[in-house]
């Protein structure tokens, strides 16, 4: 076991295999204290609570069932005890706030490596969900917070992995790799995959020149980029086409009356499927 790597004591491990994890993750560069909870209402409110306890730059918080998840603007993230991984990482990094929101890029990137590994079809669709054929299987929520005079971030990571099936009320937005791909791997074994591939990409975020060779394979996994969308705002709807992203991952949206957009947020749906 690495030093630094802490699975968690006193708990119910009945999913993760805490051992597997901790020699999976040997060696990786980012990811330094791992915590294995047996049930949580939220991965990403148990590391935030570690990071105002003072919990070190790469705390990796995983649950085998998550009972109150959240995804973007406050929806529901669905997490069944040992069909979904469950993740949050606990980041304090060095670069100036203003550059937090190339974390959520990176991440999204990492995540699909990571995927494109077990033999998913992966791409991005703005800003960090992960899909294959068109289905959802990955959803990224990163959150800012303080401690004291610094802030840290929190990236959650929701991936759906052994879901042979959905409610009719998903079936037709969401995947697994399981369907995908026709196995699931371990959790332990996917959570390894997708640290080792963010590792350096996180590293990226703070570095202008690293970022942009980031952001340019980014765009190659893009399922946006060039295709006609439409964004929900909370102040509107709008439709156009998805021309590019600015250096903080920011998506620049050409509307019918040639006007081009900045959007921080949104939803967005891909018109053409």
């Amino acid at each position: 076991m690495r030093k630094g790597f802490r699975p968690a004591r006193g708990r119910t491990m009945t999913r993760i295999d805490p051992a597997a994890l901790a020699r999976a993750l040997a060696g990786n560069a980012l990811v330094r204290r791992v915590e294995v909870l047996d049930e949580t209402p939220s991965t990403n409110l148990a590391a935030k609570e570690l990071a105002v306890e003072g919990a070190p730059s790469g705390t990796l918080v995983l649950a085998n069932r998550q009972t109150a998840g959240r995804g973007r603007r406050g929806r529901a993230w669905e997490s069944e005890a040992g069909t979904s991984l469950c993740m949050s990482l606990l980041l304090r990094p060095e670069f100036p706030a203003e550059l937090a929101p190339r974390v959520t890029i990176a991440a999204a990137l990492g995540v699909c490596r990571a995927l494109l590994t077990f033999g998913a079809d992966a791409a991005i669709k703005w800003p960090n969900d992960v899909q294959a054929g068109g289905k959802k299987l990955t959803g990224i929520l990163s959150e800012l917070g303080t401690a004291g005079q610094e802030y840290f971030i929190v990236c959650g990571i929701g991936i759906n992995v052994g879901q042979s099936a959905f409610p009719d009320a998903l079936k037709d937005t969401a995947s697994s790799l399981l369907l995908e791909t026709g196995r699931a791997p371990a959790l332990e074994d996917v959570a390894a995959a997708v640290m080792q591939a963010f590792a350096p990409l996180f590293t990226a975020c703070g570095e202008d020149a690293a970022y942009a060779a980031l952001m340019a394979e980014y765009r190659q996994h893009s399922c946006t980029l060039g295709q006609a969308v439409k964004v929900m705002r909370a102040d509107g709807t709008l439709y156009g086409v998805a021309e590019d992203l600015d250096a903080l991952g920011r998506l620049l949206l050409r509307t019918g009356d040639g006007v081009l957009h900045t959007i921080h947020a949104g939803d967005v749906s891909l018109r053409n499927i």
